[in-house]
C-alpha cells in the first residue's frame, strides 16, 4: 500500500485524541487489526504507561526526598547536640539515599519531558496504520456488499418467478375446479371432493 504523509502535525492540528482510548476506534478496529496496527497500538500503550509510571515515580521520589531530608536534619542534630555517634551510620545511609534521589529526579524530569513528544509521534504512526487499514476494510466491505447485492438480486428474481408460478398454479386449480363444478353441480362435487381431494 502507498505511504501516508501528513503536511504538518495533523494530530495537534485536528485535535486527534489518543486513538487507543477512542471508543469509535476501538469499535471499528478492535476485531480487524493487522499485525502492524496491533504493534503500533501496543507501542503507544507502552509509552502512555511509561509516562504514567514516570509521573508516579517522580511524585514518590519528591515525597521520599522530604522524608529523607527531615531524617538527615534530625540525625545531624542528634549527632551534634547529643554527641550520638551511633547515629552516624544512619546519617551516612540517609545521605547516600538522598544522593540517589537527587540523581533520579532529573532523569525522571527529562524522560517526562520527552514522552509527550514520543506519544504524539506514535499516535501519528498509529493514525497512518489506521488509515491504511480503514481503506483496506472499505474496499473489502464494498466488495462483500456488492456480492450480497448480487445475491439479493438473484433471490428477488427467483422469488418473482416462484410468485408467478404460484399465481399461475392457483389460477389453474380454480379453473379446473370451476370446470368440474360447473359440469356436475354442488351435490356431486361435494361427494367427489371427499373421495379425491387431498387434505392440505
Amino acid at each position: 500500500m502507498k505511504s501516508i504523509d501528513f503536511k504538518d502535525n495533523i494530530v495537534k492540528r485536528n485535535k486527534i485524541p489518543l486513538l487507543i482510548y477512542t471508543p469509535e476506534w476501538l469499535q471499528l478496529f478492535n476485531n480487524f487489526k493487522t499485525k502492524n496496527l496491533t504493534k503500533s497500538a501496543e507501542k503507544l500503550e507502552e509509552l502512555i504507561n511509561r509516562e504514567k509510571n514516570c509521573e508516579a515515580e517522580l511524585r514518590e521520589m519528591e515525597k521520599r526526598k522530604k522524608i529523607v531530608m527531615n531524617k538527615i536534619l534530625y540525625l545531624s542534630n542528634d549527632i551534634n547536640d547529643n554527641n550520638n555517634g551511633a547515629a552516624i551510620p544512619k546519617l551516612e545511609e540517609a545521605q547516600k539515599e538522598l544522593l540517589g534521589i537527587n540523581k533520579r529526579i532529573p532523569e525522571l524530569l527529562e524522560e517526562g519531558e520527552t514522552l509527550p513528544g514520543l506519544i504524539n509521534t506514535q499516535n501519528t504512526e498509529l493514525l497512518k496504520e489506521t488509515i491504511k487499514r480503514a481503506y483496506e476494510l472499505i474496499n473489502e466491505h464494498k466488495s462483500d456488499s456488492e456480492k450480497c447485492q448480487q445475491e439479493v438480486n438473484e433471490l428477488r428474481q427467483k422469488l418473482g418467478a416462484l410468485i408467478q408460478k404460484k399465481v399461475e398454479l392457483d389460477e389453474r386449480v380454480n379453473k379446473l375446479y370451476n370446470f368440474i363444478h360447473g359440469m356436475l353441480g354442488a351435490a356431486d362435487i361435494d361427494r367427489f371432493d371427499e373421495r379425491f381431494m387431498k387434505d392440505e
